[in-house]
């Protein structure tokens, strides 16, 4: 019958970052309910973090009393969703990626099938029902989960502006990961979307050319094509982009600004 801290020194030597309650269970001997109590007060002791139902992940030393929900969201996530096709997705991924300077407390997921989980180790989280087809589109593999790559995070969050809460953080990511895009797979994207694609890499070349970020999107756009708002959640319009024939809903200079361009 192993101790509570032997309990974390044997899974530590195993080389386990994350580990079940029925392993734990295991380990110690114990009834589910003494079990219940010992991991309650390693979680209380700051030794490990509860990810998800029946699942936890030890602590790194120098974490102690804090959380490592951040350090280990894609464990968190991947925990919570087991087999589900799914991905670390949208602001999420932008703020894995170290592309927004400020912490986003939400955290979103796209996935095959609903989850009903209303948070992640305290933190809420919003499931973005996706196509099987699509889920894995431009997405990278991290431990026990799946990311976007910042390809298709940048892509994904010009498609639904409405789960970014402004253009204003789609303009600060883009700004901050410009150089390391890549034009031909995000217009690659744009075309595996459709029309809603490309109207997606519409307003990131409008952003790019208009805030002059080193990003060379060059989407078809003719005199007669229809006009695509910035943000289509606002339709308060400011001016036009006529080189890409979007409409904005706020001055560059405003966007500069809240973007820090």
């Amino acid at each position: 019958m192993a101790r509570p801290p032997e309990l974390i020194d044997s899974l530590v030597a195993e080389g386990k970052e994350e580990f079940t309650f029925d392993e734990a269970r295991a380990a110690l001997d114990r009834s589910p309910t003494a079990t219940a109590n010992t991991l309650r007060r390693l979680q209380h002791n700051g030794l490990v973090n509860r990810l998800g139902r029946g699942h936890y992940a030890i602590r790194p030393l120098g974490s102690l009393h804090t959380s490592a929900t951040t350090d280990d969201l894609d464990l968190a996530v991947g925990a919570t969703f087991g087999d589900r096709q799914h991905r670390i997705a949208y602001l999420s991924a932008l703020a894995d990626l170290g592309l927004l300077s400020h912490p986003v407390r939400t955290i979103t997921v796209a996935c095959t099938t609903q989850v009903r989980v209303p948070a992640i180790s305290g933190r809420p989280l919003r499931v973005v029902i996706e196509r099987a087809e699509t889920i894995h589109l431009e997405a990278e593999p991290i431990r026990r989960s799946w990311r976007s790559t910042l390809d298709r995070a940048l892509f994904e969050c010009a498609l639904r502006i409405d789960l970014m809460g402004g253009v204003e953080r789609l303009a600060e990511a883009l700004a901050t990961g410009a150089t390391r895009a890549d034009p031909h797979r995000l217009s690659l994207l744009a075309k595996a979307f459709g029309p809603r694609g490309l109207a997606a890499e519409r307003r990131l070349a409008s952003l790019a050319h208009v805030l002059d970020l080193p990003l060379q999107l060059a989407p078809t756009v003719g005199r007669r094509q229809s006009i695509v708002r910035l943000d289509p959640s606002d339709d308060k319009g400011a001016w036009v982009d006529d080189t890409f024939r979007v409409a904005w809903n706020i001055s560059a200079d405003e966007l500069r600004a809240s973007a820090g361009n």
